[in-house]
């Protein structure tokens, strides 16, 4: 029989498992068609965080970030079902856990004898785990950290009349403070966003923990086409150019209170929490973004958000409908349905006032713009004469960005380290990515203001989840050669909603 195990998605994309006790509690959940689960009555240290199992989304209660989850099916013969967690080591006494897939391949290769270092292209790029001395390295740098395998409760399924906790099924309505960037879990660990399950390019912006933390939305991107590349002159450097950022971005959502969260619904129940209002922006790009829905063959659609059939009412009932639309139920133009409602009640929840993407196939509508303060300014210039490890026939782009500390919406907030500079290969793919970011900085999306990971300094400029390379010394974790550097780039502005046409 398949057991469930419930992983949340840190910065990087990659999952990570919550503790046996979470999921059994949210599984529980799902089998009740519970939709709402504040983690707080399961484990104290995750009392800032609640689950919308219907979206599939984690929220932090106190800012309304969110991050992905997902359900993983493993065996009986699973080291997690057995009670066996393997886990890496960050410093100190800090221990993080390695996900689902990771972890029974390393557990197969300590069965097997650990002859030789395991490695995972797919899994664990650019790492060796070595099982007899119980260290990962980094193939490219060297670097080792230390792991281990430790005993933990076995997760197993819950039982066929298990319920969840009464805390589980009354969650609190969660209060909301002031709008400010923390993406600290009530735990006191301070780690890096980059686990050594993946290679790095620059410290993320915000700390990892063992517990889950904030996060970005589900990518409310863009599909307005990037700008245009600009002439490109080879064989001798290119005057620097100077790329301010927009003013301001449209206006704030420090005010939006998402869905409900109140009361647990089941099927055909009401949400009990007024929406907001949408803006006039957000109401016009989802009035041009869709038709009536229609019903395509005998089987009902079911809404990607209640899941409830689309010929059912929304559980959103009490969100105000979107001006202009006379149905409540639609096809957008991905093809992909949802109730007016629950779009609504979605879009609610981000923290764009100027985008929303399908959750289906996370096709973007509108322009996604950042909470970047607007002092910023970001320079470009080629230098021909130098070249980066692994683009030797190429020259570098050279990108510098500054930042001066100031006050944004009322918090004051400081920039440390300015200027920094990050090298791209001056190669046909390397002018593209810039081209990228340089919409991604006039968007607001390159830097945010957060918790600093080098410095633990509070409500500083600091990076925004697109890495950058700040070193030109060969192999060395923020340089090059890192083959993949470019295409994960791209990987990244486009969750942003920045992509080329």
């Amino acid at each position: 029989m398949s057991i469930v195990v419930w992983e949340w998605q840190n910065e990087l994309n990659i999952y990570l498992p919550y503790s046996a006790l979470v999921s059994e509690q949210l599984e529980a959940a799902r089998n009740n068609n519970v939709k709402v689960v504040p983690l707080g009555g399961i484990d104290p240290y995750l009392e800032t965080f609640e689950v919308n199992i219907p979206m599939m989304k984690q929220k932090t209660t106190y800012n309304g970030k969110t991050r992905e989850i997902r359900r993983v099916l493993i065996d009986s013969s699973h080291p997690f079902a057995r009670g066996v967690k393997w886990e890496w080591n960050f410093k100190h006494d800090h221990w993080f856990p390695y996900n689902t897939e990771v972890a029974k391949k390393i557990q197969e290769c300590a069965d097997g004898g650990g002859a030789a270092p395991l490695q995972l292209p797919t899994l664990l790029p650019g790492y060796s785990i070595d099982v007899r001395t119980m260290i990962q390295t980094n193939v490219n740098t060297g670097f080792q950290r230390k792991i281990r395998r430790v005993t933990c409760p076995p997760y197993h399924n819950p039982g066929p009349s298990s319920r969840p906790t009464r805390s589980v099924q009354q969650p609190p309505v969660p209060q909301q403070p002031a709008r400010q960037r923390v993406s600290m879990p009530t735990s006191s660990q301070r780690v890096p966003t980059f686990p050594a399950s993946q290679p790095a390019s620059q410290p993320a912006s915000q700390p990892a923990a063992a517990f889950p933390t904030a996060a970005q939305p589900r990518p409310l991107s863009s599909t307005q086409p990037a700008a245009a590349n600009p002439s490109r002159a080879r064989g001798r450097p290119a005057p620097a150019a100077t790329y301010p950022q927009a003013s301001q971005a449209a206006s704030s959502n420090a005010s939006r209170a998402g869905p409900s969260s109140g009361n647990s619904s089941r099927a055909g129940a009401s949400s009990s929490s007024q929406g907001t209002p949408l803006s006039n922006t957000l109401q016009s790009i989802i009035r041009s973004s869709c038709t009536a829905y229609q019903q395509i063959g005998q089987t009902p659609d079911v809404c990607p958000v209640c899941q409830n059939n689309m010929t059912d009412p929304s559980d959103y009932t009490t969100h105000p409908s979107l001006t202009g639309l006379q149905q409540d139920r639609i096809t957008l133009k991905c093809n992909h349905h949802i109730h007016t409602q629950c779009l609504h009640a979605l879009i609610s929840q981000s923290s764009s006032s100027t985008s929303f993407s399908c959750l289906e196939c996370q096709r973007s509508y509108g322009v996604r713009s950042g909470d970047q303060p607007t002092s910023g300014k970001m320079a470009v210039k080629v230098d021909n004469s130098i070249s980066l490890a692994g683009y030797e026939q190429f020259g570098t782009i050279i990108v510098t960005y500054n930042f001066t500390s100031g006050t944004q919406n009322g918090v004051a907030y400081s920039a440390h380290g300015f200027p920094r500079t990050a090298y791209f290969p001056d190669s046909d793919e390397g002018n593209d990515v810039v081209d990228l970011i340089k919409v991604a900085f006039k968007r607001r999306l390159i830097f945010t203001i957060g918790d600093s990971v080098t410095t633990g300094a509070k409500n500083c400029v600091v990076w925004n989840d697109i890495h950058h390379k700040t070193s030109m010394r060969r192999n060395d974790t923020y340089g090059y050669p890192d083959p993949g550097y470019l295409a994960r780039v791209r990987a990244e502005l486009k969750s942003k909603g920045v992509e080329q046409s």
